[in-house]
C-alpha cells in the first residue's frame, strides 16, 4: 500500500535505534522573517537512554506524522515505550459557553506534579509548561483541560500552507473561490487537497465566525508583540505563547487521546487532552463539490457542465530527514498517516464529488461577477444560470488574491516597511552628530541555494518575485555603521540590521557578506547576532510600521540605534 512522504526529524535519524516520545508543545518560535515559517517548540524525550530535551517542528507535523505521546524510531511508529495512561475518550462539548473565564493557565489546574509528569518526569521545562494556555469545561462532573495547541493542531494547521496562511493571515491563499449554498457547497482550490482539509477552507472562507478565529491565530502575534514592545521597543521576543479557539460555536463531540492529571491540593481530577482525534462538528454544508483548478484552456463554456473527474495520486515512499526548521512547503502531502475513520468526523453522511476547472473559466466567473456586482456587496455562486439570455453569478465567495492575479496588478513600488524605513533615514540624516550619511536605491536579492541542497532560499523572494532591500551607511563618533532594510511582509516583524565597525567602513561588499550568511548558510539574525559582536558588530533595531511617525517616535528609535551602535 502506499504511502506518503516518510520524514525522519535529524535527532531520530542521529539516533536509529532509539525510541522518542514527542511530548508537549511549549511555545511558539517565531520565525523573524515571515511568521508563517514559525515552529513550535516541543518537548521530546529520549526513552532509551532516559533523555529530556525540546525541538522545534513544524506544527503540522504533530497532525500528519508524530502525534503526541506516540512512540517513534528513525521515522516510524513503534511498540515500545508505550504511555498506558493515555486513552481514547469520546467527549461532549458545547464551544458556544466559552468566554475568557474558561481560559485557564495549566497551573492554575493541577499540580506541579502532574505538570513534570506530561513534560517528561523532568522539571527542565516546568517553568514553560505550567503557563501553557488551555480551556477548561465542566459538564456532568467531568472537568475537562483542552489545551489551546491540541486546537490549532486539529483546527489551523493541517497541512503546511494552511499553517503558513494562519500565522500570516492570509486564508485567500488557500483558495481561489467558493460558494456557501449549504444544499450544494462548492471549493475551487489552486492545488490538489484532500476532502477534509478541502471541508475545512471551505468552513474559513464562508463562515463568518470560523474566519474570524482563523484571522486570530495570526492577529494574536501580532498584538502580542505591539504589547510587549510597548513596554520594551528592543525586547528581543523569540517565543510567544500558543493560542487558538475552536472555530464553531456550538455543541459537538470530540474523539480525543487524553490522560487523567490530578490536583492533589483541591484532590480533583481532570481529563486533559493530548491530541484531538475527530470531531463531529457542522461543517457547514450537507453536499460538496470540491473543484480543482487547472491550466489546460477549454474554449467553450458548455464545457464546465461536464467537468472531468479528478484522479487522486499518492505519491511514492520518499524518505526526507528533517533538519533544525524544515523547509516551509517541502514535506507538504496531500495524503497523510492519520487513521482515515478518525480524520473528520464533520464529513459522516455529505455527499462530496470531485472535478478540475481551467483558469480562463474562473476568469469568465470573475468578470461575470464583477459586471453584477458593480462596486455593490452581493451574494455570488460558482453555477451560471441564464435569466433572460444574460449570465447570472448567485453567492460565490473569491480570494482576492485571484482578483489581484486576474487583474495584473504589478508589485508596489514602495513597501511599508521601507516607507516608514526612509523616514527613520531622512530624520539621521538631519542630525549633525551622524557624518557621511548615504542612502542605497532599491536592490534586489539574488536566487541563492542553501550550501549543499538544490534548494532555493525562500527568503530570496516575496509575492513570487525577487525580494528588495535599501542599505544605509554613515559614521557615529569614532564607529562606521551600516543599516539594512530587507522587504518584509505586512504580518512580520520590522526590524532592521545593524552592523557596526570600528576599523572599517561598512562597504557593499561587507553587506554582501552577511546577506550571504542569511541565505546560502540559512543563518537566522538571531544567530547572526550571537556568532558577530566584534570586530564588527552584527545585531537588529525594531521599528514601528506606522506611516507616518510622530517627532516623539523618531527621536525614541534614533536613541535605541544608538544604543545598538555600542561595541
Amino acid at each position: 500500500m502506499s504511502r506518503g512522504k516518510r520524514i525522519i526529524p535529524d535527532f531520530m535519524a542521529d539516533n536509529p535505534n532509539d525510541t522518542f516520545r514527542l511530548l508537549l508543545p511549549l511555545k511558539l518560535h517565531l520565525d523573524e522573517d515571515k511568521y508563517g515559517n514559525s515552529h513550535f517548540k516541543v518537548v521530546i524525550k529520549n526513552m532509551t537512554q532516559n533523555e529530556v530535551f525540546s525541538y522545534d517542528i513544524s506544527p503540522e507535523l504533530l497532525f500528519t506524522h508524530f502525534p503526541l505521546e506516540k512512540s517513534f524510531s528513525n521515522g516510524e511508529l513503534n511498540n515500545y515505550y508505550q504511555n498506558k495512561n493515555i486513552f481514547e475518550q469520546e467527549f461532549l462539548i458545547d464551544t458556544s459557553i466559552l468566554t475568557n473565564n474558561h481560559s485557564k493557565k495549566l497551573y492554575e489546574l493541577i499540580d506541579e506534579k502532574s505538570i513534570v509528569s506530561i513534560a517528561g518526569w523532568k522539571r527542565t521545562f516546568l517553568k514553560e509548561a505550567k503557563y501553557l494556555n488551555c480551556y477548561l469545561l465542566e459538564q456532568n462532573d467531568i472537568k475537562l483541560i483542552i489545551p489551546e495547541f491540541a486546537i490549532a493542531i486539529y483546527y489551523y494547521f493541517r497541512f503546511s500552507e494552511m499553517r503558513e496562511a494562519a500565522l500570516d493571515c492570509n486564508l485567500e491563499d488557500l483558495y481561489v473561490m467558493c460558494t456557501p449554498d449549504r444544499d450544494d457547497a462548492k471549493i475551487v482550490l489552486p492545488t490538489p487537497r484532500n476532502d477534509e482539509d478541502a471541508a475545512f477552507i471551505h468552513r474559513y472562507a464562508c463562515n463568518k465566525i470560523a474566519q474570524k478565529e482563523f484571522d486570530n491565530i495570526g492577529k494574536y502575534i501580532n498584538n502580542y508583540l505591539k504589547f510587549m514592545r510597548e513596554l520594551d521597543i528592543d525586547k528581543e521576543i523569540e517565543d510567544i505563547p500558543i493560542k487558538a479557539n475552536f472555530p464553531v460555536k456550538q455543541q459537538f463531540s470530540i474523539e480525543t487521546r487524553c490522560s487523567i492529571l490530578t490536583n492533589e491540593e483541591k484532590g480533583e481530577k481532570y481529563y486533559f487532552v493530548h491530541e484531538i482525534l475527530n470531531d463531529y462538528s457542522d461543517i457547514g454544508f450537507d453536499k460538496f463539490t470540491k473543484i480543482i483548478e487547472q491550466n489546460k484552456t477549454i474554449t467553450s463554456v458548455d464545457e464546465f457542465e461536464n467537468l472531468p473527474k479528478v484522479d487522486k495520486e499518492i505519491p511514492e515512499n520518499i524518505t526526507e530527514i528533517l533538519k533544525g526548521k524544515p523547509a516551509t512547503k517541502k514535506y507538504t502531502q496531500t495524503h497523510h498517516r492519520k487513521d482515515k475513520k478518525k480524520s473528520c468526523g464533520s464529513l459522516h453522511g455529505i455527499e462530496i464529488e470531485h472535478e478540475t476547472i481551467t483558469k480562463d473559466i474562473l476568469v469568465n466567473i470573475l468578470k461575470i461577477y464583477q459586471e453584477q456586482n458593480n462596486g455593490e456587496s452581493i451574494d455570488h455562486s460558482l453555477t451560471e444560470s441564464s435569466n433572460k439570455g444574460e449570465k447570472n453569478i448567485g453567492k460565490i465567495v473569491i480570494s482576492s488574491e485571484f482578483e489581484k492575479e486576474v487583474e495584473e496588478r504589478n508589485p508596489l513600488n514602495e513597501i511599508d516597511n521601507f516607507t516608514v524605513f526612509k523616514q527613520y533615514s531622512s530624520f539621521l540624516s538631519q542630525q549633525s552628530a551622524f557624518k557621511n550619511f548615504s542612502i542605497s536605491n532599491v536592490q534586489y536579492l539574488t536566487e541563492t541555494k542553501i550550501r549543499d541542497t538544490d534548494e532555493i532560499n525562500k527568503r530570496c523572494k516575496i509575492k513570487k518575485r525577487q525580494r528588495q532591500y535599501i542599505t544605509v551607511t554613515f559614521q557615529y563618533e569614532n564607529k562606521y555603521v551600516g543599516l539594512l532594510e530587507l522587504e518584509n511582509y505586512p504580518s512580520s516583524a520590522a526590524a532592521s540590521w545593524v552592523i557596526v565597525s570600528k576599523d572599517t567602513y561598512i562597504t557593499k561588499q561587507i553587506f554582501n557578506n552577511f546577506i550571504e550568511l542569511f541565505l546560502k548558510e540559512n543563518l537566522s539574525t538571531n544567530t547572526l547576532k550571537y556568532t558577530y559582536k566584534a570586530p564588527i558588530k552584527f545585531t537588529t533595531k525594531n521599528h514601528e510600521r506606522n506611516e507616518e511617525l510622530s517627532k516623539e517616535q523618531l527621536t525614541k528609535w534614533l536613541a535605541g540605534l544608538i544604543g545598538k551602535i555600542k561595541i
